[in-house]
Formats: structure tokens, sequence, C-alpha cells
């Protein structure tokens, strides 16, 4: 294949100039990785000269590239396969702007690799037998699809061309954009067709010189398996948009819209990456091994969530009819959700009868299997950050929770609810994430902030996370077991900070055995929280090696059946073993967002925090939005070494 790219030179990841980091606090490490060498100007707060530009100081939004004075010269570019107007692997594609081998311009390679070569993200070889077919508004579908300049013009067309069962590429021009289509016209058409194998996706992407996904204007999913067994599918790097939804259109309705469904029993081996989603969603029902990485989910939403009371003042658990979350999932067996940015689900504040529910969230999963939830961004759900259901005995088995950041929403993870069959939830682990400021503004107006609760487990481990920042007065809890069953379940080396009711709160019944809460530091303030409230009998729990510091009284830092008591009467009464009082102090409690934002130089609060996440994609990677970067930015406030 014949064509002209024009070379574009980039800066790849491993060179970190001058100033492409902010300045860690004083003392207190901070691992934070940053993009190394993207300009990312923005202190003069119209993307001119920073204001402090000159003081001879690089900080804040200075770089190397919007203030030389102060960061000195940027190191020159770095040619790699992937800029080099070069087709180095030999499959007639040259470059980030054809070449699916490549990730993004600062890839090295144009043959693709693992992930972890690859900077995290998904990238193809073509099968001797592809076949690419290029669709682009500047397109013709009486066209053969198979260049960039033959392309067709819709999405129709395009799905059309490509074939049932063979590793073909379905490539949408960067930087255009359809309004009112999808695969297909009507239920049939959307339901697509399917790649050859796991190693031979049918891939459906982009290509072309902007860096801006292909935007897909939707008034109803973008690709619908419809309960028709459909495999082998890569959607990557799309931007699905509820035009319905957009406040001010003239077609507004507040209702229609979409992105991805899979809901076939024999669907399977589909990945959904580096997507962006807005006022949609995506739901996943009772298929095999799908994958959700890397994409953006912002106010999934409905009108009609709003509710009434008799007298006309609000309902604030709101109305159960339309209940959208940024995504549902239910009966997959094998299902990866990682590093993806979910913010605002279930509600818009932008939008009258939009309102905030219990019935809402960023993430509602429902007795999944193999379930893997790694590394997420979980921000101001309409109630959960993380619901997660199972309405039968050993429901959902072999659950990793791992490293996400919760923040805001008025519960941050919730395993339990909606039955009370017992020990639902199999194997879990619940392992080094970070929740923060969980019901500091809770959307549904409620007055819960509750962090992480469980319900129901059967050999769960909860393990490494941490947990800070609780407004006071909230009808709160740290960590909370509770249910008719619950045996073999762990709590050990969490950190607790700043939680102003109920650090650890167990309610044991008679049926409960093998609970072990070990290792723990738990920390407040104020006068009013129990470090750890226990009610019910101390037989089936065991406490040990806890460090605990309390701002309350001496006698009321520990509750057991509603008294209030002292550490000594606490280890006396719980049996509890190697505990201390008084661990040493957090070098920088109070970190959060907020914190984080004002650090990268990109705001001061939680909102401009996510609004600088939601502009993530493979094109445009800052890994300081990231979870695990973020998260250990606030660990090193607490002494909690980085993961």
């Amino acid at each position: 294949m014949a064509m002209r790219i024009a070379l574009t030179l980039v800066l790849v990841s491993s060179l970190v100039g001058c100033g492409d980091d902010s300045p860690a606090e004083d003392d207190v490490t901070d691992d934070v990785e940053t993009d190394g060498g993207r300009d990312r100007d923005g202190g003069s707060g119209d993307g001119g000269t920073p204001a402090s530009c000159g003081d001879l100081m690089c900080e804040g939004a200075e770089t190397c590239s919007s203030c030389e004075a102060d960061c000195g010269e940027c190191p020159e570019p770095v040619i790699t396969e992937c800029n080099d107007g070069i087709d180095n692997d030999g499959d007639g594609l040259v470059d980030w702007q054809m070449d699916v081998g490549c990730w993004s311009e600062a890839d090295a390679t144009e043959a693709a690799g693992p992930r972890g070569d690859e900077n995290g993200f998904t990238t193809f070889d073509l099968d001797a037998d592809s076949q690419l077919v290029y669709v682009s508004n500047e397109g013709d579908d009486a066209n053969d699809g198979l260049t960039p300049e033959t392309a067709v013009a819709t999405p129709q067309r395009g799905a059309e061309l490509v074939r049932d069962g063979f590793p073909d590429f379905l490539l949408f021009r960067r930087g255009d954009s359809w309004r009112g289509m999808t695969l297909g016209d009507g239920r049939v058409a959307r339901r697509f067709k399917s790649g050859r194998d796991a190693e031979h996706r049918l891939v459906v992407g982009s290509y072309g010189d902007s860096t801006e996904r292909p935007r897909f204007e939707v008034d109803t999913h973008f690709f619908d398996d419809d309960g028709n067994g459909r495999s082998f599918l890569a959607f990557v790097g799309l931007a699905f948009v509820s035009y319905p939804k957009i406040p001010g259109d003239p077609d507004f309705d507040g209702a229609s819209g979409g992105a991805i469904r899979v809901v076939g029993a024999e669907s399977r081996d589909i990945l959904l990456e580096d997507n962006y989603v807005e006022y949609g969603e995506f739901v996943l029902q009772n298929a095999t091994d799908l994958e959700v990485r890397h994409n953006v989910v912002w106010r999934s939403y409905h009108v009609g969530t709003c509710a009434y009371n008799a007298d006309g003042s609000p309902n604030l658990n709101g109305s159960s009819e339309f209940r959208p979350s940024g995504i549902f999932a239910g009966g997959v067996d094998g299902l990866v959700i990682e590093g993806n940015v979910w913010d605002e689900n279930g509600y818009n504040p932008d939008v009258a009868e939009a309102c905030a529910t219990i019935y809402n969230h960023d993430l509602y999963l429902s007795g999944n299997d193999r379930l893997v939830v790694r590394d997420n961004l979980i921000l101001r759900a309409s109630s959960i950050g993380l619901k997660m259901a199972a309405n039968s005995t050993g429901a959902s088995q072999d659950i990793l929770i791992e490293n996400n950041l919760f923040a805001e929403g008025e519960i941050g993870l919730g395993m339990g609810g909606n039955d009370d069959s017992e020990y639902r939830f199999v194997d879990a682990r619940v392992l080094h994430n970070v929740f923060t400021d969980i019901g500091r503004v809770p959307p549904t107006m409620r007055n819960l902030s509750w962090f992480l609760g469980l319900q129901d487990n059967d050999g769960t481990e909860v393990r490494g996370n941490l947990l800070v920042n609780q407004r006071e007065d909230a009808n709160g809890f740290g960590i909370h077991l509770a249910s008719g069953s619950m045996r073999n379940v762990t709590l050990v080396d969490n950190v607790i900070e700043g939680i102003d009711r109920r650090a650890i709160w167990i309610e044991p019944e008679g049926s409960w055995d093998g609970i072990r809460v070990t290792g723990n530091r738990v920390v407040s303030a104020t006068d009013t929280a129990c470090l750890i409230t226990h009610e019910g009998d101390f037989g089936a729990v065991t406490y040990a090696d806890g460090a605990y510091a309390s701002g309350a009284a001496a006698d009321e830092r520990f509750c057991v059946d509603g008294a209030r008591m002292s550490f000594d009467d606490w280890v006396s009464a719980s049996g509890e073993t190697g505990a201390s009082e008084s661990p040493e102090a957090s070098p920088d409690p109070g970190r959060n967002l907020d914190g984080y934002a004002s650090h990268l130089g990109i705001g001061s609060t939680i909102g401009d925090f996510a609004a600088a996440a939601r502009q993530q994609s493979r094109h445009a990677y800052r890994p300081e939005l990231t979870a695990p970067n973020a998260n250990n930015w606030i660990r090193a406030g607490y002494g909690v070494a980085p993961r």
C-alpha cells in the first residue's frame, strides 16, 4: 500500500525533561511517574507562558517548552520506528498514523508486542489474510474501502465490508464524526460479526494524523450482540456520545443513547480499550472473557430518576425506574476491568430530573466469576463507587479488587446487599486500594460516608488498603463486616486515618467463623470516633497487633456493645494480642485528590483532577493522571509504601 506519511518527531516517555514533574513535598517521598516530556502548559490559565516564568524556579505547570528560562532547553526528540516515516515491519503500514502495531507516536517499534512493552495498551499485527477497511467523512460508500484514499463514508458500509470469522480491521479516521450511525441500521445489523480466534480478532479501531478519537454520536448502542454469540472482537480508541442526552441538543430527550452491549451467553473474548463514553454505558452480561481497559466513562444518566414525597419534598432515595451506571456487568465468567476512569455516573448535576439515586453507581457488578477490578479511578459516583451484588450462595467467586482509587460518592465499595443468601462472595481479595473523601459531597444528599462494606463473604482477604478523610458528623464507617454469614475473612495491614465515626465495625453473628483483624493502623484525631466498634460475641473474631491513636478521651476510644472504653479495657474485652498505642505520626496527613491536583499544577479540586483524567487516551497519555500514581502520592502522606 503506497502512502505518504508526515514525519512526526516526539519525545518518548523514557525521556524526562526539566520541569515535567511538579516538585515533591519536603521530606516526603512521592512515587509519581510523569509522562516525561509532554508539554503541559497551563499555569497562566490561557495556555501561554506560566505566570511564574522567569523566577528561576522550574515548578508547577512549567515545562522546558513553556519556560526555557526556568527549566532549560528541552531534550532533542527521539526518532523511533513509529515516527520515522519508514515501514519497519514490512506490513505496508507506516508509523503511528497507520500502523496498528503502534500504540501512539511514542511507541518504539511498529511490531505489536506484549502490553507491558506497549505502555499497557493492546497493539496488533496483520495476519496474512487480514483485510483493512477504512471509513472517513470524505469517503464514499461506492468505494471499496481498502485504502484511505478509497475509504467508504458510513459505519454501516464499513461493517458490511469486513468479513465474519476473519482477522480484519475496520478503521475510522481520527478526528471525524458520525451522528445517528452505528455498525448497522437495525437490531440485526448492529449484532455485527466475529473474529477468527483470540489471537486473530476482528478489530474496530482508528487511523490518521489526528490524535482525537473518531466520534460517534449515537441514540442507541453502537454494537449490540442482542443475545447472539459474537466473539474475538476488539473495539479500540473510539468515542461514543449519546447525543439525545447532550444538554441543549435539538434532539435532547435525556433518555436515549448507549455505547457497547454484550449479552449473548455464547459471546466471548471481547476487548473494549481506550474508548471514551459520554452519557452512555457498557452493558455486559452472560459472556466469557471480557476486558474493559483504559476507557473513560462519564455521566451515564437517564432523566426520570428523581422522586418526591407526598408533600413534594425530594425523596433522597430517588426513583428505581431507571438505573444507569457507568457499567453494568452480570453473570460474566472472566471479566477484567483495568485502568479506566469512571466519573459522575448515575446522574447529571446539569440536567433537571437526572437526580443521583441509591440505585445508580459508577460500576454495578452482579454475580461475576474470575473478576479483576484493578487500577481504576472510581470518582464521584451517584451512590456506590463499586457496587457488587450476588443473589445466591457462591454466585460470585474468584474476585480481585486491587489498587483502585475511590473518591467521593457516598459509598466506596459495597460487596453485599440485594439478597441474604449465605456465602455469596467466595475467595475475594481487596488489596492496596485507596479510599478518600467518601461522602464528602454525597450526590443523593443522604448523610452517608461508608468506605468499605462486606456481607456474606467466604475466604476474603482485605489487605493493605488506605482509608482516609471522612467528613465529620456523617453516618459513616471505615470497614464494616455484617451479615448472617461470614467465615475465613481477614482484615490485615490496613491504614485507617481520619475516620470520624466507626473506623472498623464488626457485627458477628452465630454462624461466623475464622475472622481475623490484625496489623491494622487506626488513627483518628476526633473525640467522636470509635477506633473499633464490636457488637456481639468475640468467639469468631481474633484481634491482634493493631496500632491505635485517638483524640477522644482515654476511656472513650473503643466501643463494645454500645459502651465506650479505654485501650486497656478493649484489650481485656477483646483479647487482642500485640496491640499498641500512639503509632508513628503520618508525615503529611490529609492528602487527597484536591491536593494532588495542586501538586500537579492542574487546579485545586477533585473536579480539576477528574477533568484532566477524562482527557486520557493512548495518544495523550499522562501516567500521573492514573490511579497507581495518584494512590502513591496519597500513600506518601500517610507513610505507606508505594505500589
